[in-house]
């Protein structure tokens, strides 16, 4: 029997508290076939599942729709699948081996799957809304703009080997310099260095 884990985490406290309560339901219904209970009880707790089901399903669709998720309408599609279904299931287990093969089918293909593939579609869609939003919420303010210039000094004071001598570089030959360009100091013929 599959459970809850982080990893089917949409980040959204009810709806992740929602899917944690479907997984519960769904091991309810499991230890009932298992413990060879009636048709009868099978139903009741496959009605649980489904009047629960319609209540996460709205209040997800509500959710996608405040985050105007643009994928809402296929969703919904999505959900009234499942919701069929679950009908239909609900009203054809004749024994408790047909349900325990239908449990499998509810448990990896409606809640794992739909989970891990369509909810995380708009747990995705809003982390990138977010990220955007955070993005396009950063402005330039001109009136600081000036303090990030960049102040290039005129000249750079280099010495060589030559006692007391001070050569002022201008600061395109520094450039130069740093990038790896030698220069010699005219009188003693040394490479001149930074001060």
């Amino acid at each position: 029997m599959i459970k809850w884990a982080k990893e089917y985490s949409v980040h959204n406290k009810i709806i992740d508290e929602q899917h944690k309560a479907l997984f519960d339901i769904a091991k309810k219904a499991y230890l009932v076939a298992e413990n060879h209970a009636s048709v009868g009880e099978i139903k009741s707790v496959l009605i649980e599942l489904f009047e629960y089901v319609k209540t996460h399903f709205k209040d997800e669709e509500a959710y996608m729709e405040s985050i105007a998720y643009p994928d809402l309408e296929y969703h919904k599609k999505i959900h009234q699948e499942i919701t069929a279904s679950l009908i239909s299931l609900v009203k054809n287990i004749k024994t408790v081996n047909d349900f325990k093969e239908k449990l499998n089918i509810i448990t990896e293909k409606w809640l794992l799957e739909h989970i891990l593939k369509e909810d995380m579609k708009y747990h995705k869609y809003e982390k990138q809304k977010q990220l955007q939003m955070k993005e396009n919420s950063f402005e330039v303010d001109i009136s600081t703009e000036s303090i990030f210039e960049e102040i290039v000094p005129e000249h750079i004071i280099y010495v060589c080997g030559c006692v007391n001598e001070r050569h002022k570089i201008p600061h395109r030959v520094h450039l130069q310099i740093l990038d790896g360009a030698k220069y010699n100091c005219k009188v003693c013929k040394k490479i001149i260095r930074i001060a």
